[in-house]
C-alpha cells in the first residue's frame, strides 16, 4: 500500500483557492461631496426599471437605487424644509451612490 498523502493535489481550474485563478482586484474609489439638488422617481420609466434617488455632487449627478421611504424623506427635508441647517453628504464611485447622511451644517 503507498501513502500518497504527502503529494500535493492539483487544484482544479476554477477553484477560489487556485492561484492561477486569483487575480488582482483593484480598489474602488470611493469619493465624498454634498448634494446640491436632487431628484426622486416616483414611478420608474421606462417599466421594469428600477426607482431612484439621483443626487447632483460635485458636478455630476449619482444615483440611489431603491431608496427606502426613510431616506427618501431624510432627504426631502433636507432640501425642502430645512435647506438653511441641513444638508446631505454622499459617498459614491462612479454615479453609483455608496452611502449617505443628512446632517447640521
Amino acid at each position: 500500500m503507498t501513502d500518497n498523502s504527502s503529494e500535493p493535489e492539483a487544484l482544479p481550474k476554477g477553484l477560489p483557492n487556485n492561484p492561477e485563478s486569483q487575480k488582482e482586484i483593484e480598489p474602488e474609489t470611493v469619493e465624498t461631496g454634498i448634494a446640491t439638488r436632487y431628484w426622486l422617481e416616483l414611478i420608474p420609466y421606462p417599466e421594469g426599471s428600477t426607482r431612484s434617488l439621483w443626487l447632483f455632487v460635485n458636478d455630476e449627478w449619482r444615483h440611489l437605487d431603491n431608496p427606502d421611504p426613510s431616506t427618501q424623506i431624510a432627504v426631502q427635508d433636507a432640501f425642502c424644509k430645512c435647506p438653511e441647517r441641513l444638508e446631505v453628504q454622499v459617498w459614491y464611485s462612479g454615479d453609483m451612490i455608496r452611502g449617505l447622511l443628512v446632517r447640521t451644517k
